[in-house]
């Protein structure tokens, strides 16, 4: 069975492809030569990881907010900075896992909201962000 199916390619980098084979005296059909680049990078990817793209889907889930790896969390109380790290599927706050109530109780020596209190900052974000409104986005992702 030979069936095909097409790919949208942009119209623009299609264009670019067929010029590219001029410029270089090349007479290939383009559309071979697009089945050569998936063959190549199928052949590729397996030892190149920076091809793929592979979720660990590790990471700490905080009710309805997903906390991936790598996000930092903090507090500041009394004008000073506490930090924890989303490890694995853990928030490590002086090397123990905790949950993000209990890091807030801590650092506070009483009881606090979590949600008001902690700034988390995801590998993706370019900014702290309150924790309460992360979570509102988590809610309705519309708001982003």
């Amino acid at each position: 069975m030979n069936s095909k199916i097409s790919v949208p390619v942009p119209t623009e980098l299609f264009i670019d492809l067929v010029d590219f084979l001029r410029s270089q005296g090349d007479t290939s059909d383009p559309v071979h030569v697009v089945t050569n680049a998936i063959h190549y990078w199928i052949d590729n990817a397996s030892w190149k990881p920076e091809l793929l793209r592979v979720s660990s889907a590790r990471g700490y889930q905080w009710k309805t907010l997903f906390l991936p790896e790598g996000t930092e969390i903090r507090m500041q109380y009394k004008g000073a900075y506490s930090y924890a790290k989303v490890e694995g599927d853990d928030i490590h706050f002086e090397g123990e896992p905790i949950s993000p109530a209990a890091m807030a109780n801590k650092i506070a020596g009483s009881s606090r909201n979590a949600w008001r209190d902690l700034w988390i900052k995801r590998p993706a974000d370019s900014e702290w962000r309150l924790a309460d409104d992360c979570r509102a986005d988590a809610i309705d992702p519309d708001s982003l």
